[in-house]
């Protein structure tokens, strides 16, 4: 809900919008990861983040996360056979629908805006999926 600097030794810096993944809590801290910023373990204040109900999380963005996850494999395969364009045309969806899944999770667009970034998200997953 706040961005935070990660001004503290081993603090882990977010910006408004992104998610985390949460390993340890204490009374005022949590410590954990970002999508964003992967293999990169830190300290963020718990005041600066909001708890989602994961019960509640749009179909859309949970399809989106399970792509990412599986494209990631087929990614670091182009990668080592030196597919290049494929890699670096992959590459930039896989960007594209991180920031569009940031966008649905941060929760601030109107309805519309959602209705047509998700449209975005769907016909992306498609290409990809050809």
């Amino acid at each position: 809900i706040h961005n935070w600097h990660g001004d503290v030794t081993h603090g882990l810096a977010l910006d408004v919008g992104d998610c985390v993944e949460i390993l340890e809590e204490t009374t005022f801290w949590f410590r954990g990861t970002c999508p964003r910023k992967p293999r990169k373990v830190g300290l963020f204040p718990k005041s600066y983040i909001h708890l989602k109900d994961l019960s509640k999380v749009d179909p859309v963005v949970a399809e989106c996360t399970l792509v990412l996850r599986e494209w990631s494999e087929i990614w670091k395969r182009l990668f080592v056979e030196r597919e290049e364009y494929k890699f670096t045309s992959l590459r930039k969806v896989m960007l594209a629908l991180l920031e569009s899944r940031r966008e649905l999770l941060s929760s601030t667009l109107t309805q519309d805006q959602t209705y047509d970034l998700q449209m975005k998200v769907i016909s992306k997953i498609d290409w990809g999926n050809r």
